[in-house]
C-alpha cells in the first residue's frame, strides 16, 4: 500500500490512521493503545472470534507490522514493547515515518469518510480548533500582511499560541511543534512559515533580544 496503489480501508489503513490520531506524528504510541483505538474505530475488524467485546492485539499487531515494510510504503517505525531492555526504551512503541505522515495527508479524508461517513471525526475538529485561535489573533494577521518584517510584541506571539507572557520557553518551543503538527496535516502552510518566524523571534525574545 504504497502513495502509488488505489486507496482501500485495509487493516494496514486503520492502524496507521489510529497511529495518526493518537499523535503518533511527534512521538511513540504503545501497541495496546493502537489496538484499543484501532478497536473503537472497527470493532468488527479487530475483535476476539469468540469475544467480540476484547480488542485483538495480534491483528493490530500483524497490520502495524506490515505497514512497517518496504512493500507496504514503511508507513511507521517501531517496535515491540515486549523487547524493552536497558538502552533500548527509545526504540519500543510506533511513530509514523515521513512516508507516513505523507500517505496520511493524502489518504486521511478517505479513511474518515469511509469510517465515519459524513461526520467529522472528533480528532480533526480538535485540531481544527487549535488552529483557529492562532488564525484568529493579531500576530498571525500581522505577519499576513508583513511577512518577516511583521513587527509582534512578545505578548501578541504568546496569545497567539493560547499562552500567557510568563509561559516557560519549554512549553511555548513544545505548543509550537503541536500547533505545526496540526498545520502541517491540515495542509496549512501560511500558518506553519508563521510557526517557524514564531519560534525564530520568541527564541531572540526569550534570550534578551528585545520585544518586538
Amino acid at each position: 500500500m504504497t502513495a502509488q496503489k488505489v486507496f482501500s480501508l485495509n487493516n494496514i489503513a486503520i492502524v496507521v490512521y489510529a497511529l495518526f490520531i493518537l499523535g503518533g506524528w511527534q512521538k511513540r504510541i504503545h501497541t495496546e493503545d493502537i489496538a484499543l483505538k484501532c478497536f473503537e474505530l472497527a470493532p468488527t475488524k479487530f475483535s476476539w472470534v469468540k469475544y467480540q467485546q476484547y480488542p485483538d492485539l495480534l491483528t493490530v499487531w500483524y497490520a502495524l507490522c506490515d505497514a512497517e515494510k518496504t512493500r507496504y510504503g514503511r508507513l511507521v517505525i517501531g517496535g515491540s514493547e515486549r523487547k524493552r531492555g536497558k538502552g533500548t526504551d527509545v526504540s519500543t512503541g510506533w511513530r509514523l515515518s515521513d512516508n507516513g505522515i505523507d500517505w496520511i495527508k493524502a489518504n486521511k479524508d478517505k479513511i474518515e469518510a469511509a469510517l465515519f461517513g459524513a461526520k467529522p471525526p472528533q480528532n480533526r475538529l480538535v485540531e481544527e480548533r487549535r488552529l483557529r485561535t492562532l488564525i484568529n489573533s493579531s500576530a498571525f494577521n500581522k505577519y499576513l500582511t508583513a511577512g518577516d518584517k511583521a513587527g509582534i510584541s512578545h505578548a501578541e506571539f504568546a496569545e497567539s499560541l493560547v499562552c500567557t507572557v510568563n509561559t516557560k520557553l519549554e512549553i511555548i518551543s513544545e505548543r509550537i511543534e503541536q500547533l505545526r503538527s496540526a498545520a502541517n496535516l491540515l495542509n496549512q502552510n501560511r500558518v506553519e512559515q508563521y510557526l517557524d518566524f514564531c519560534q525564530k523571534q520568541l527564541t531572540r525574545q526569550l534570550s534578551g533580544g528585545g520585544d518586538g
